[in-house]
C-alpha cells in the first residue's frame, strides 16, 4: 500500500508513536510526497517535543500506548507508524487484555529465523539483510541491495510452526518508501487473535521483523 498515488478526497490520517530521528524523518516524508496529510505525534520524551515540529503537526506529550487504548478519535483506517524503541503491537496487546504477561522466547525459535537478534528473553528481531538497508528503500519485488528476488519475510512468519505456540503476524505495509505501518483497526484485530497460552506476536514487513512472546493465562 503505498499511499502516494491513492486516489479520494478523505484527508490521509497518520499517528506516529515517537518522534526520534526515524519519527522526524517519517514525518518529514509524509509532509513532502502527500497533499495535506493529518498527523499525530506521540511522544513521551518532553526534550525531543521541545526541538519543534512543522506547522500543521499536532504533537502529544504522552504515552503511545495509553494514546492508542484511549482512541478517542482514531480512525479504523488512520494509519499507526510505529517509530517508538519497543514492540508497540505487542505493549498494546498486553495492556489491552486481562492476563497478558510476557513469556520466554520458545526454545529454538532463534534458529528458524533468518539473521536473529535476541533483544531480551520475550524479544528478538530478525532480518533477511546481514547489511544496512537504506533507509529510503522501495520495498520492491527485488532487493535495492543486492538486486536478489525477496520472499516477503511476513509470509514465512504466517507459515512458521511452532509446536504449542498460536503465531500472530501484523503485517507492516510500506507508506512510502522508508515509511511503513499498518491502520488502527489491523492493530485493534491482533487481541482477537491471540489464543490462551503461548503466543508469539510478530510485527513484519518484507525483510524485517520483532517477535515477542506473550502468554494469555
Amino acid at each position: 500500500m503505498n499511499v502516494a498515488g491513492r486516489s479520494g478526497s478523505r484527508t490521509m490520517t497518520f499517528i506516529v508513536a515517537g518522534y526520534g530521528k526515524f519519527g522526524r524523518l517519517s514525518v518529514a516524508r509524509l509532509l513532502r510526497e502527500l497533499v495535506s496529510p493529518s498527523i499525530t505525534v506521540v511522544e513521551k520524551d518532553a526534550a525531543r517535543l521541545a526541538l519543534g515540529s512543522p506547522e500543521g503537526v499536532q504533537c502529544v506529550h504522552g504515552d503511545a500506548v495509553e494514546f492508542l487504548l484511549r482512541a478517542g478519535s482514531i480512525q479504523p483506517e488512520d494509519l499507526i507508524l510505529p517509530m517508538v524503541p519497543f514492540h508497540l503491537a505487542a505493549e498494546f496487546v498486553q495492556a489491552r487484555l486481562t492476563g497478558a504477561v510476557r513469556i520466554p522466547l520458545p526454545p529454538g525459535l532463534s534458529s528458524l529465523l533468518p539473521n536473529p537478534f535476541i533483544v531480551n528473553d520475550s524479544c528478538l528481531c530478525c532480518s533477511r539483510a546481514d547489511f544496512l538497508c537504506p533507509d529510503d528503500c522501495p520495498e520492491g519485488d527485488l532487493c535495492t541491495v543486492t538486486g536478489l528476488p525477496r520472499d516477503p519475510l511476513y509470509r514465512e512468519l504466517e507459515n512458521l510452526l511452532v509446536p504449542g505456540v498460536n503465531i500472530v503476524v501484523l503485517r507492516s505495509v510500506q507508506i512510502l518508501p522508508g515509511v511503513g505501518g499498518y491502520s488502527f483497526a489491523e492493530l485493534q484485530r491482533v487481541t482477537d487473535r491471540v489464543r490462551f497460552g503461548p503466543n508469539s506476536l510478530v510485527t513484519s514487513c518484507k525483510c524485517h521483523s520483532v517477535l515477542t512472546a506473550i502468554e494469555i493465562a
